[in-house]
């Protein structure tokens, strides 16, 4: 199954290590290019660049003593799914709405933590036949999702290269309801413990975030569940102090020990809108491209954030 990965992940990880890497000379090369010219506006130099991004992690965490709330809502649609082989197959309709709430504080210099939560609704078509209990399986849910609480340190900030790396640790805690005959659940039914690698990257008005993570689930109640890979990489330009157009490559890999893993790989495209220090508003559609043993979802979303 995983020869199916080999081809994505060097490619991801190449992309995201090789960008880190290079930006410094292009920044060197643009910091020279503007010594030259006389003309040269100063515009990009007067932008405070938003690290913020819709799918990927930031390096940025909220300063000491102050606040960031974060209310966002997705939408979910799928009609078609990945078999193991990466074929696609028609499926029954699948929908999901979810609305989150995170609060995040900062604690001391390049430390913060945060918290987060929300409520989804469910409703998948496709047929989920119980085997050992002969009936089907229901078709909607809705209920709490699971909790998530997390703790970034920033122990890399370049000013010069304007080049910061954090490292995310966090656990997430199953509060959402488990599936039965009546309901499809909303929670992942176990514990995990989660870690994530993150380094963001400016030059001029172009942001580079980019994050690795893996997800390991704890306790008897993960059954067949192994851990989840993710690699996220993300680019944005500030056309306008608010105004930040974005692109992403995120891949997942759910790793499992009796049956097939499931991966996908997708392209989310959206804008990032921070109108003052106060107000920041995120809206963007993902798109999974790729996968095995996963939905081809289309995913719409909108967040908006105040920091105090």
């Amino acid at each position: 199954m995983l020869h199916h990965a080999l081809p994505i992940l060097p490619i991801i990880c190449g992309c995201l290590l090789g960008c880190i890497l290079l930006l410094p000379q292009a920044q060197a090369k643009a910091m020279t290019d503007d010594a030259v010219s006389e003309t040269a506006p100063a515009a990009a130099e007067e932008i405070t660049i938003e690290h913020g991004k819709i799918n990927t992690a930031d390096a940025s965490p909220v300063d000491p003593g102050h606040y960031e709330i974060e209310s966002s809502f997705s939408f979910t649609r799928a009609k078609r799914s990945w078999d193991a082989s990466g074929d696609i197959h028609g499926r029954g309709l699948l929908r999901e709405q979810n609305i989150n709430l995170s609060v995040t504080v900062g604690l001391i210099e390049n430390v913060d933590i945060a918290v987060s939560g929300g409520y989804s609704w469910i409703r998948d078509n496709d047929h989920n036949f119980d085997e050992h209990a002969g009936i089907m399986g229901p078709f909607t849910g809705h209920d709490f999702t699971d909790m998530e609480v997390s703790g970034r340190y920033r122990f890399y900030c370049n000013e010069e290269q304007r080049l910061e790396i954090a490292y995310i640790a966090g656990v997430t805690i199953p509060t959402g309801s488990s599936s039965d005959r009546d309901d499809i659940g909303t929670s992942q039914e176990f514990w995990s413990f989660n870690q994530t690698l993150v380094a963001t990257k400016d030059w001029d008005r172009w942001t580079l975030n980019g994050d690795i993570g893996y997800s390991l689930p704890i306790g008897s109640e993960r059954e067949n569940a192994r851990g989840s890979l993710n690699i996220d990489l993300a680019l944005g330009y500030h056309i306008l102090s608010w105004l930040q157009p974005e692109v992403e490559l995120n891949y997942s890999h759910d790793f499992m020990k009796d049956e097939h893993d499931a991966q996908t790989l997708a392209i989310t495209a959206g804008l990032v809108m921070p109108f003052n220090e106060t107000l920041r508003v995120m809206i963007g559609v993902q798109q999974g491209v790729w996968g095995e043993n996963a939905d081809k979802a289309t995913a719409l979303c909108a967040a908006v954030k105040f920091a105090f």
